[in-house]
């Protein structure tokens, strides 16, 4: 069955508020992880809070490559080619070929992705989105890139929880950046439990 992956980052307090001044500049280092992990992940789904920035800035940097990052590109590149859902009830069209939109029942779409053939399946965003999704109690893994600042208030990916996860980290990750990549595995997906 295909893993269900959590990939964003937060602050040290867990703020992943819109305002991005926080955010310290990925590096090759950062990057180069961050593709590891995505040679597995052939499925990247959205809420649709973040669909239009999200869509609009990877077309940008595909339409005119001049003034991005290697990286950056790189990514754009994946991104075309790569599969999207958005998860929406109110969007009508995502403007972006490789994207289609699903609505409903979220655990009964979480359970149907899942189960289908393919790789492994990255929750982008937003943190709305992500907290509805860690609510679920399906998320298989935790992927949280730590920058090395504490906002004290904003938006936090892990306000509302409902859902208690039993995890392992499975791999720590220290960039010359200062963003620390903690990398978790649920222990057992049946057993995630609504408090």
């Amino acid at each position: 069955m295909r893993k269900l992956i959590l990939a964003m980052c937060t602050t040290l307090d867990g703020i992943v508020t819109d305002e991005l001044s926080w955010m310290q500049p990925d590096t090759d280092q950062s990057w180069d992880s961050f593709f590891e992990m995505l040679e597995n992940v052939d499925l990247l789904i959205l809420g649709n809070g973040m669909w239009k920035d999200y869509r609009d800035h990877w077309k940008k940097v595909l339409t005119n490559e001049i003034g991005f990052d290697k990286n950056e590109i790189r990514y754009a590149r994946y991104a075309r080619n790569t599969k999207h859902i958005v998860y929406s009830s109110t969007l009508q069209n995502t403007g972006w070929e490789n994207a289609s939109i699903e609505c409903g029942d979220l655990i009964e779409f979480i359970h149907r992705i899942k189960s289908e053939p393919g790789k492994d399946i990255q929750i982008v965003g937003g943190a709305k989105f992500a907290s509805s999704l860690i609510n679920t109690g399906l998320v298989d893994m935790f992927r949280i890139m730590i920058n090395p600042v504490i906002l004290g208030k904003g938006k936090s990916l892990y306000s509302n929880l409902s859902t208690h996860y039993n995890l392992e980290c499975f791999k720590v990750e220290h960039f010359n950046n200062g963003v620390v990549t903690l990398s978790y595995k649920q222990l057992d997906t049946e057993k995630a439990t609504n408090r």
